[in-house]
């Protein structure tokens, strides 16, 4: 063996070390944005007025869905359907409005939030089978919610700091909330309504604003009027209901920050 081909064994072996204590290294941690500052944040959020509209039905409490036996995939598609069919009307409402003066039609705002909620859906549907992050866990992650049962409380966390809690709703015994150690797998949805089935409604966002879904069917949401009186006591139907302002405070929040820098754990007790 001559010396060129024991120098070139000798520096692709180098190479390989390097890549290899490379791949090694932790991912750099994500930080904050800059000038991000919590309570002002929160105050702009709690600044928007509260509508007291509506009534204490909510879908994902409902019988038809069961957060630990039906699928959110199934869900979640026929919300695409009906968002979709809702559009449809909207457009065959505003193409008749010199005839039907009466009808109700939608408003740009609400047409904005069924295209949002749109492309949510369909980048969660085409992307549902992500490769596994391998990137920040628990505290850990920018933004860590801890669920403990026993108190119906949610501890907030940004940063590995402590810097709020709210009173939630997890599920009654016969649909408890199941422990959970995950990266929420989304997707977002910011408002979930329909004309034909309105079933309750917050600030004409529908009857689950601000969800954050974590697994399967199981989602952290804003809940309806009816049910604010319920909150720090045991009341869903296995998911985690939030007063729509805080669960407004945590969708933001995720959504700002990113999934991928997210974690929530369900506990039933402090350690």
């Amino acid at each position: 063996m001559n010396r060129f081909s024991i120098y070139f064994k000798a520096f692709i072996g180098v190479i390989l070390v390097l890549l290899i204590l490379q791949s090694c290294k932790n991912p750099e941690r994500k930080k904050l944005p800059v000038n991000f500052d919590y309570k002002t944040f929160k105050d702009s959020i709690q600044a928007v007025q509260q509508d007291t509209s509506g009534n204490s039905s909510n879908i994902l409490d409902s019988t038809l869905f069961i957060p630990g036996i039906d699928s959110v995939e199934d869900l979640l598609i026929k919300m695409d359907t009906v968002l979709r069919r809702d559009i449809a009307l909207m457009e065959q409402i505003d193409t008749l409005l010199k005839v039907w003066k009466k009808t109700e039609k939608y408003t740009p705002e609400e047409l904005e939030m069924i295209k949002e909620n749109i492309k949510a859906l369909d980048s969660f549907l085409v992307n549902r089978n992500p490769a596994e992050h391998m990137g920040c866990r628990e505290k850990d992650c920018l933004v860590y919610a801890e669920i403990i049962k026993s108190t119906q409380t949610l501890y907030l966390y940004l940063d590995a700091e402590l810097i709020d809690s709210f009173p939630v709703s997890t599920g009654i015994k016969k649909y408890e909330t199941p422990k959970l150690n995950v990266r929420p797998s989304g997707p977002l949805i910011k408002k979930y309504t329909s004309k034909k089935f309105p079933g309750g409604n917050y600030q004409g966002l529908g009857n689950m604003p601000y969800a954050v879904f974590i697994r399967g069917g199981y989602a952290i949401h804003g809940t309806t009027t009816g049910n604010f009186a319920k909150l720090g006591t045991k009341a869903s139907h296995g998911c985690i209901r939030l007063h729509p302002v805080n669960a407004r405070i945590f969708y933001e929040l995720v959504k700002r920050i990113g999934l991928d820098y997210t974690w929530v754990t369900i506990k039933d007790t402090l350690p």
